[in-house]
């Protein structure tokens, strides 16, 4: 049994299958009583994607970011990922000798998160019926901007999470960037500092690190997607351009730039929070 699952039933006698089923040919825990639920991206959505997020730059370059901010700020313990997609960001901070477990409504995702060694939930947070007070951590990795209840959402992290635990985000930045690709995307909203930081601490959480990264993203994405958007050009630059781009030489460059200057500049396409529960 995975170490944090352990933990869970010694410390709250909780245990997986008191809410859902192991699916053994999968390697993954799910309801198999209810309709999948709503995930950022359909199955085969997930499945075109998957080929293309190990080598992405982006990917690659937040990953950094993300590890570093954890490292940073002292967050351990077992991180429960929730909409951890296909589990790129999952199977990367386990690579990091983090303990993780993936949280992702859509079968193809958890099954994927599964494929690369981490430990896999088919449902939504709230499905799990974790108990109160008991979660190290929780993240969520570019979510939060896709729910339509976020309210609902942060109450149930709060609930869950242990005094002092720590909630880490990362977001979609800046209203002036809103583009046809948030909306292909599902997104409902990009944040700023201080729209996120009032959303958390409504729900009592005490933000502790909150800053802008990917500064070398905002010009293009304000000529090639804003820009266009305004005058009436719906067409996006699709997500499977953005993703394969792998970056080359001039990539690993940017993205030593990016890692140095994280959470740092007052600007960038992307904010990392990370909150405690108060």
């Amino acid at each position: 049994m995975h170490p944090e699952l352990e933990r869970l039933h010694r410390d709250f006698g909780w245990t997986p299958d008191s809410h859902l089923t192991w699916d053994a040919d999968r390697h993954i825990w799910v309801d198999v009583n209810r309709e999948q639920s709503k995930s950022v991206y359909l199955d085969d959505t997930w499945r075109t994607m998957d080929d293309l997020l190990d080598e992405s730059w982006w990917y690659r370059t937040r990953n950094v970011v993300i590890e570093r901010a954890l490292r940073r700020a002292h967050v351990n313990g077992a991180i429960w990922d929730v909409g951890g997609g296909t589990g790129v960001v999952s199977k990367f901070l386990q690579s990091r000798e983090r303990q993780v477990l993936g949280v992702e409504p859509s079968n193809a995702g958890a099954v994927m998160t599964a494929q690369r060694g981490v430990h896999s939930f088919c449902a939504t947070l709230e499905q799990l019926g974790l108990p109160s007070e008991s979660l190290n951590a929780v993240s969520m990795f570019d979510v939060l901007e896709h729910v339509d209840d976020r309210r609902s959402m942060l109450r149930e992290v709060h609930r869950i999470l242990l005094p002092g635990g720590a909630f880490i985000l990362t977001l979609p930045a800046l209203m002036s960037l809103w583009s046809q690709f948030d909306i292909d995307g599902g997104h409902y909203l990009r944040y700023n500092k201080k729209l996120i930081r009032r959303e958390l601490e409504t729900q009592g959480f005490v933000v502790t690190r909150v800053g802008y990264f990917f500064v070398t993203t905002v010009v293009p994405l304000l000529l090639l997607r804003s820009l266009p958007y305004r005058l009436g050009l719906r067409r996006a630059v699709a997500t499977s351009e953005t993703l394969s781009a792998s970056g080359g030489l001039l990539g690993r460059l940017l993205a030593r730039f990016e890692i140095s200057l994280a959470l740092r500049l007052p600007i960038g396409s992307s904010l990392l929070v990370i909150a405690t529960k108060r």
